[in-house]
């Protein structure tokens, strides 16, 4: 299997939430300390998009902290500054408004380009295209792009979008080829929280609450 750099995306403003919700608790730990130990378990290193300026609040983790290059430009320059200086040819990419994403999970894209025959995936004419990023869809049909592979192929069309302000990261894999990976076929983890679960607002973080409180049985989403 290839080697990953891991991304934890954490540059956002938190408009929604009212705070960072990088540092919200769940269970008992922040949100983004949890989702480091998980990349831990499945990148070679492990780095925080954390925006316009390095940020006081995060380095307990003693972790990488990338500033963007395009500052004020979202999650699409975080995710360029990143891949940018990241030292493998692929990065596995989780942001702070995915607090359950799981290893588990991650390993279960990484499956996509353990070969690199698995790279090559057919398109519609019957053509081999060689993948650009490995991308999940949650159980309702959402594309979920922050929780995914990225591979360095992407940065010139991340460059030509920034530089377009044009800051979508749905449209920009409308330029990429791109696998999805549905959660549907995700059985290798614990019953839990969805690892897609998407947490903006208080009210989905007192959602979140709820489920870590949950039965085992009870928690899955």
């Amino acid at each position: 299997m290839p080697q990953f750099t891991g991304i934890l995306l954490s540059g956002g403003y938190s408009r929604r939430m009212g705070r960072d919700k990088a540092l919200l608790e769940l269970g008992g730990r922040t949100v983004i300390a949890r989702l480091a130990d998980e990349l831990s378990k499945v990148a070679a290193g492990t780095v925080i998009a954390c925006g316009e300026q390095e940020r006081e609040a995060y380095r307990f983790l003693q972790l990488p902290q990338i500033i963007d290059r395009y500052p004020g430009c979202g999650p699409l320059a975080g995710l360029h500054a990143a891949l940018y200086q990241a030292p493998t040819e692929w990065s596995v990419v989780a942001a702070c408004d995915l607090p359950f994403a799981s290893a588990e999970f991650m390993r279960y894209m990484m499956g996509s380009v353990e070969e690199p025959s698995r790279e090559l995936v057919p398109n519609y004419n019957g053509d081999c295209l060689q993948v650009d990023a490995v991308v999940s869809v949650s159980n309702s049909g959402r594309v979920q792009p922050l929780l995914g592979l990225f591979h360095k192929r992407v940065l010139r069309v991340l460059e030509e979008a920034l530089q377009g302000r044009r800051f979508r990261v749905m449209e920009c894999l409308d330029a990429l080829e791109v696998l999805y990976i549905p959660e549907a076929g995700f059985t290798g983890g614990p019953s839990g929280p969805s690892p897609l679960y998407n947490m903006n607002t208080p009210e989905d973080y007192a959602a979140a609450l709820k489920l870590v409180s949950a039965p085992a049985d009870d928690s899955s989403v």
